[in-house]
């Protein structure tokens, strides 16, 4: 019985050598209640769903995202002070109320841009950077190529809706994805629910506009936006090491952005399907023993391993292991395998050694079968 187990285990794994990854999800995808564009992605750019992905519409305060990225790649420090400066916005704006010629921090202003999402700080970010609105767009369209925004064009800081600034759902997932993948700072600060801020003299206690947080099992932000178009919502979230950011456009409510963007996140980890890698108990080798012929040592997992892996896709699997009938010790460590689908890694395992036993408990046919797979030994 445990021969034929274990040749049932060889083979599987010769199978998932094979198989190569491809992207292919198990049903039609989910169903959102009012947002106008969609789209889902993988922490390697693969889109697992989209609806109106490419087309371009308002992105609101999720421009943020990119103001925040050019202002931190720019020379200005965030312990720096800056001379605040007041402009008029549009009556419904969002305003954080800092007066002429106060000296908030740059980080200050970068923390109420993203959390509070102040307009006016925003402003004042790209004053800090580039002297004006307008020459600061055109280091927020020059950042937009190098992402590979093929759909996004800004002409502010702040996301108010202007002719001329526009994005889409793909696009903004790109940003959002390359923006917690480089920028610590970002990552950091979208996660902060509260902010105690002093503006005018008198300590402002601002509350975060991303109200999925404490709802959300394994969010990670990322921006909300509003507009007369709608309301949207740029999401990160992860579970069970799989990462997937979302992206929601022009919902007619400020909930319903959220209820749509949990729906669209569930849909996604739910086509990730937890598979068994690798037992401790599972032998996929037997190695001559160092102290005796007669004797080999059975190879095994040093760990029982699972991952998540993708529906409709194959795994990839690479093993790195010492030839055969090299002799080991009991104990020896003996090699590691790692299966991933893409980039993405599902899981990894050591392999290591066991107490010598006699050679009839071996079957050397298996053991062939096992050593003939391509790519098995180092």
């Amino acid at each position: 019985m445990r021969y034929r187990s274990l040749l049932f285990m060889t083979l599987i794994a010769a199978l998932v050598v094979l198989a190569g990854p491809r992207v292919a999800l198990a049903d039609e995808g989910p169903t959102l209640a009012e947002a106008r564009a969609a789209c889902l992605m993988d922490a390697y750019g693969n889109v697992l769903y989209e609806e109106n992905a490419d087309q371009e519409m308002a992105l609101a305060s999720i421009t943020k995202i990119m103001t925040a990225m050019v202002a931190l790649d720019s020379d200005v420090s965030l312990d720096d002070r800056i001379t605040f400066q007041v402009r008029e916005y549009q009556e419904d704006a969002q305003l954080t109320g800092y007066t002429e010629g106060e000296t908030p921090t740059f980080r200050e202003l970068m923390e109420v841009m993203l959390v509070f999402s102040g307009n006016d700080a925003a402003s004042n970010v790209a004053f800090a950077v580039a002297g004006t609105e307008e020459a600061f767009a055109d280091l927020m369209n020059a950042k937009a190529q190098e992402i590979g925004m093929e759909h996004t064009h800004f002409v502010n800081p702040h996301g108010l809706e202007a002719e001329g600034q526009y994005s889409c759902a793909r696009d903004l997932c790109l940003m959002g994805r390359y923006a917690l993948e480089h920028y610590p700072f970002i990552r950091d600060t979208i996660t902060t629910r509260n902010l105690n801020v002093v503006v005018g003299g008198a300590t402002l206690s601002l509350d975060s506009t991303d109200h999925l947080m404490d709802t959300y099992e394994g969010l990670r932000g990322i921006k909300t936006g509003h507009t007369e178009s709608g309301y949207s919502f740029l999401g990160a979230a992860r579970r069970d090491h799989v990462t997937l950011y979302s992206c929601v456009l022009c919902c007619d409510s400020g909930e319903q952005r959220f209820a749509d963007s949990a729906t669209l996140l569930d849909w996604g980890f739910s086509q990730y399907a937890s598979r068994q890698l690798a037992r401790s108990a599972w032998q996929v080798r037997s190695a001559p023993w160092q102290d005796g012929f007669w004797l080999r040592c059975p190879v095994r997992p040093l760990a029982d391993v699972s991952g998540k892996q993708l529906s409709g896709s194959g795994l990839g699997f690479k093993t790195v292991m010492y030839k055969p009938n090299t002799f080991v010790g009991a104990g020896d460590a003996y090699g590691m395998a790692v299966w991933s689908q893409g980039e993405r890694r599902v899981g990894s395992v050591a392999y290591g050694t066991d107490e010598p036993q006699h050679t009839s408990a071996w079957n050397p046919f298996v053991q062939q079968l096992f050593d003939q797979r391509e790519g098995l030994t180092a």
